[in-house]
């Protein structure tokens, strides 16, 4: 019986692997996860650079004004934000803010500085900005986590890796964009959802061309498996091409039967006896037992030790806007006979 060892994750077109950095992120790190967020329509910039493409100032630190912002935005509430007139006991909030800074306060997510002041223009710290954050997804400070320390949980909830702590003394933009892209896959507290899927489930990324897709092994054989791409459900587009450019096992190299469009995936699948869709499938051929010993990799359940199987996989792929992306993702199973 093959076991799956790791949780698939969503996979973002544009993130498939999130860095795991060990030190505050760098303006250039964090460049993917802007794009990223800013193609998922839940970041801004701050203009546009000479080729069109929009500026993310990734080197500047944001204010508390600017942070709350952006956590709005990440939410896929600015609408909703905009939407009314909040009141807030607050006197230092320019008007281009009030309507973030007052949806956030009315959910608790912010206070002020004190009784009437936001602090608007001060820069935000990587405690304060991570204490928005976890508020937004219904930890408690003081219950679930302490505002001094909230990088203790979102280390835990793997949002952040250990770079923020009581000695952290910068927090740019570049750090509230990696740690927002991290944030999707985190769990809401008291929900199995990760906040993605909660704004997947909104309809919050309806304006979203980014596709949104997850994959996962049909059939596990001696020397051979099979995977099918698909969509997430409530995923607003799809790719009209997936092709697999190389598949190795533990760096050994495959040979893959593949289809590549969502028709051709669907009549294939239907004449193996499967009901289900997807814009990507491929079959792989490879050396199992060479493999099993190219392993670098082990994983131990029940006191017994096994060698991982580690699919690596890069691909080509187009959207319906004929924007074509590449990417690599790796996964690992083992082997329970």
């Amino acid at each position: 019986m093959k076991k799956k060892l790791l949780s698939l994750f969503l996979a973002l077109t544009l993130a498939l692997s999130l860095s795991v950095p060990a030190l505050a992120v760098t303006a250039q790190e964090a460049q993917s996860d802007a794009e990223l967020l800013y193609n998922l329509g839940l970041f801004k910039g701050t203009g546009v650079n000479a080729d069109g493409s929009p500026q993310f100032s990734l080197d500047r630190a944001p204010t508390r004004a600017e942070a709350v912002t952006i956590l709005v935005r990440l939410l896929g509430k600015e609408q909703e934000a905009q939407s009314r007139t909040w009141t807030t006991p607050f006197t230092d909030v320019p008007d281009w803010a009030a309507p973030y800074v007052g949806y956030a306060y009315s959910k608790g997510y912010t206070n002020g500085v004190d009784a009437t002041r936001f602090g608007s223009s001060t820069p935000v710290s990587a405690a304060q900005f991570l204490t928005f954050l976890l508020r937004s997804l219904g930890y408690a400070d003081g219950t679930d986590f302490s505002w001094s320390s909230p990088w203790t949980l979102t280390d835990q909830l793997e949002i952040t890796y250990g770079q923020y702590n009581e000695q952290t003394t910068t927090f740019l933009r570049a750090d509230a964009a990696a740690v927002s892209a991290s944030a999707l896959y985190a769990p809401v507290k008291g929900s199995d959802k990760t906040l993605l899927k909660q704004l997947l489930d909104a309809g919050a990324l309806t304006d979203s061309t980014v596709v949104i897709w997850d994959y996962g092994p049909l059939l596990f054989d001696d020397d051979f498996a099979s995977f099918l791409f698909y969509p997430v459900e409530g995923s607003p587009a799809s790719f009209t091409s997936f092709k697999v450019d190389k598949v190795t096992v533990n760096g050994l190299p495959c040979e893959t039967l593949q289809v590549t469009t969502p028709q051709e995936v669907a009549a294939y699948l239907a004449s193996l006896g499967y009901d289900m869709g997807g814009f990507g499938y491929v079959e792989i051929t490879y050396d199992e037992a060479a493999a099993l010993a190219a392993a670098d990799e082990h994983y131990t359940v029940g006191g017994v030790t096994y060698p991982l199987l580690k699919f690596s996989f890069t691909y080509t792929a187009t959207q319906a806007d004929g924007t074509t992306v590449q990417g690599s993702f790796s996964d690992s199973y083992y082997l329970d006979e």
